[in-house]
């Protein structure tokens, strides 16, 4: 099965649509209170974010954990 054309589609304008639709499942989830919900949606989102991004996600939380004082090495 050939995932190239999804690989560059979630790599350019992709990850944009995807985070709009996270960042809105997730709004309401907070809204809700429904904690478990939120999860899944930033869990599901971090995994197919990383896979898309690979290391540059590696480095955007890294860069975040340095902030509270916790350095992991990405």
């Amino acid at each position: 099965m050939n995932t190239d054309n999804l690989r560059t589609f979630l790599q350019n304008d992709g990850i944009w649509i995807l985070t709009a639709i996270a960042v809105t499942l997730a709004i309401q989830a907070w809204r809700n209170s429904s904690w478990i919900q939120l999860f899944y949606v930033v869990g599901f989102y971090a995994i197919i974010v990383s896979m898309a991004k690979g290391q540059e996600i590696l480095k955007t939380v890294g860069w975040a954990l340095r902030l509270i004082g916790i350095d992991l090495g990405f």
